[in-house]
């Protein structure tokens, strides 16, 4: 069963969210950016709007992306596929899905402009080893420190392996500012995650919460994906207490899937 009292976030002002609207767009706060000099990205697919609002945001930062499924033969077929939906979206008049298909125009040369630099993306997927194609998180942060990062942000996507991962971020707290998780599947992985939330708090708060409504919802009407945004204790001024809002926040959030 998930423990949902634990999931209630704190009373936090001055929170943005960042990214493209609807999926693929994360809250968090807003003074993030003058926290950290790093942005740390679990998972980006054939999305790195959120990657790329944090550079705006802060240019002068290191990000540093890791997903082991993005190709050069991915990402044309996604412009191809983006292509005909686009087609489709125009003939039935649906403007949201037309604007979400016409991003697909652009991805390839969107991936030539934003990576270079400081911002690098690793064909690589994020594991318990350090091994062939896999990466550890602890190697990830070396490897961003080690350029030159000092504090980082954490963004994490990874489709149901953040629960054999997200561990070894207790293992570099004082160096995360912050951590925005995607969580898959927390009524099957419901013992898992119940560990990792009570864990995590030990060293950030809960400022935010969002259900993403690709998910199924529970028996209990929860959102079975939930996006969980961590605040480290040292960056929050006493004395805390938590948020009365109604979720999602009008105005904040946005549905992942567009209805």
């Amino acid at each position: 069963m998930i423990n949902t009292k634990d999931l209630r976030p704190i009373e936090y002002k001055g929170l943005i969210r960042i990214g493209r609207s609807n999926d693929g767009g994360y809250v968090i706060p807003r003074k993030i950016f003058s926290l950290c000099d790093g942005l740390l990205s679990y998972g980006i697919n054939k999305d790195w709007s959120f990657e790329r609002d944090f550079w705006n945001k802060n240019p002068d930062s290191f990000i540093h992306c890791y997903d082991h499924s993005v190709t050069f033969l991915s990402l044309i077929l996604f412009t191809i596929k983006s292509f005909f939906q686009s087609i489709i979206y125009i003939v039935l008049f649906d403007i949201k899905r037309f604007k979400k298909s016409f991003f697909g125009f652009f991805v390839i040369p969107n991936y030539f402009t934003f990576f270079r630099d400081k911002r690098i993306y690793f064909k690589k997927k994020i594991s318990k080893y350090n091994k062939g194609n896999n990466i550890t998180v602890e190697k990830s942060i070396e490897k961003i420190f080690q350029l030159g990062a000092k504090k980082i942000f954490l963004k994490m996507d990874i489709e149901t392996s953040e629960y054999e991962v997200v561990h070894d971020v207790l293992n570099s707290t004082k160096n995360i500012v912050g951590l925005a998780i995607e969580f898959h599947k927390i009524d099957e992985y419901s013992a898992a995650f119940n560990l990792i939330i009570k864990k995590l708090k030990n060293f950030f708060y809960i400022v935010h919460v969002h259900g993403n409504n690709y998910g199924k919802l529970t028996e209990s009407n929860f959102p079975s994906i939930l996006e969980v945004t961590f605040l480290n204790k040292n960056f929050v001024k006493a004395p805390v207490k938590l948020s009365t809002k109604k979720y999602p926040v009008e105005g904040l959030d946005q549905p992942n899937r567009i209805s």
